[in-house]
């Protein structure tokens, strides 16, 4: 299998697993927290198509992420309510109270035509290539702040394979946590 095509099959696998372990969710378990001073389970199910939008969009083609663009620029809680990453929890539990799972999954699948429809142009010898990173900094005051340079820091060299590998591992792990504190969150719940 060439390396797009598995890159494309696995980010598929990422939205079919978020559709599983959010779909169900009620307002409470979306609330609710794992454990003390932990993210609420919605901000971790947010998180992951967010987080994805900015990697491919930002920082691999130094494009608008989806939620930056129409229909989703207007919705509060999948907009630029603050960065996918790299922020306070207070900001993590304003993102989750301000979406739902229905409209994060809305979002994700929105985010999953685009980010295949871009695969699809690419061919093996762009996955060696290191993007043009550094252009988006000054696109959003966001990508100026202290924390999120800290997050990105090791980055800057990384080629387009690395980097889509890296958020497909990124994407899958924080879906096994999110599964696990689901099932804690039901556990105290039932």
């Amino acid at each position: 299998m060439e390396a797009v095509t598995a890159f494309a099959h696995q980010m598929r696998r990422v939205n079919a697993i978020l559709h599983n372990v959010a779909h169900d969710l009620s307002p409470d378990e979306w609330m609710a927290r794992p454990g003390g001073g932990q993210n609420r389970l919605g901000f971790m199910l947010w998180h992951i198509p967010a987080s994805e939008d900015w990697f491919v969009h930002t920082w691999i083609r130094n494009v608008a992420e989806v939620r930056d663009c129409e229909p989703w620029a207007a919705s509060v809680g999948v907009n630029r309510l603050g960065l996918a990453f790299g922020i306070g929890l207070a900001e993590a539990d304003a993102i989750a109270e301000a979406v739902d799972p229905t409209h994060m999954l809305a979002y994700a699948d929105a985010y999953l035509g685009e980010v295949l429809a871009w695969l699809a142009t690419l061919t093996a010898a762009d996955l060696d290539r290191v993007p043009d990173n550094r252009a988006h900094l000054g696109r959003h005051p966001a990508y100026q702040r202290t924390e999120y340079l800290a997050q990105v820091e090791g980055m800057w060299n990384d080629s387009v394979g690395v980097l889509l590998a890296a958020d497909i591992g990124h994407a899958r792990g924080h879906l096994g946590e999110a599964r696990l504190a689901k099932e804690l969150v039901r556990g105290r719940t039932y």
